[in-house]
């Protein structure tokens, strides 16, 4: 179903409506949890942030801004996600042994993953447009091609090729800046 009549409908208080996005979305919802959960969420934090998320789309759906319901969405579960990492850090963090902050070892990882996120971000951006964007929609919002081509208005072959070569070029990128892994 058109993602236009789902906005109107959920903005209509349409319970029916919700259930679709629901169905619809589940999948990239608990795609960006778990990317963001990098494997520090239960199954069952996953579940509960990706039912945060229909909730809180619910509660704010005056908000939704037609043509951008898939954005709207993928927002609320970032920031659902974040917030129950931060809970879940706050709590392990009252619970971890001082020997392990001590080490480092904790602060180590989080360094070199901001780093590498950092560097990722600046060498998408790099890239330009269209490419930046076709990489996002590909790798971060899980799109395939076909669903890129039609949203972008590109033709099919001209996006797999860029995905193709923008992933080469970003290799090349990351690997000139000093990631090697």
């Amino acid at each position: 179903m058109d993602d236009i009549l789902l906005a109107q409908r959920l903005k209509n208080n349409d319970e029916t409506a919700l259930e679709e996005v629901i169905k619809k979305f589940t999948p990239i919802v608990s795609t960006i949890i778990n990317n963001l959960a990098c494997g520090h969420l239960s199954t069952e934090d996953i579940e509960e942030v990706a039912s945060d998320t229909f909730i809180a789309l619910w509660y704010s759906r005056e908000k939704i801004i037609d043509e951008k319901l898939r954005g709207f969405i993928c927002r609320i579960a970032k920031n659902k996600a974040r917030d129950k990492l931060r809970k879940a850090d706050d709590e392990e963090m009252a619970d971890v042994d001082e020997t392990v902050v001590v080490d480092g070892l904790m602060v180590a990882d989080q360094v070199e993953n901001a780093f590498v996120n950092k560097l990722l971000r600046e060498s998408v951006e790099s890239l330009g447009e269209p490419d930046s964007e076709i990489i996002i929609r590909h790798y971060y919002y899980y799109q395939p091609a076909s669903e890129i081509s039609e949203r972008m208005k590109l033709n099919l072959d001209t996006v797999k090729s860029k995905i193709r070569r923008t992933k080469e070029k970003l290799k090349k990128i990351l690997f000139e800046r000093g990631y090697t892994r």
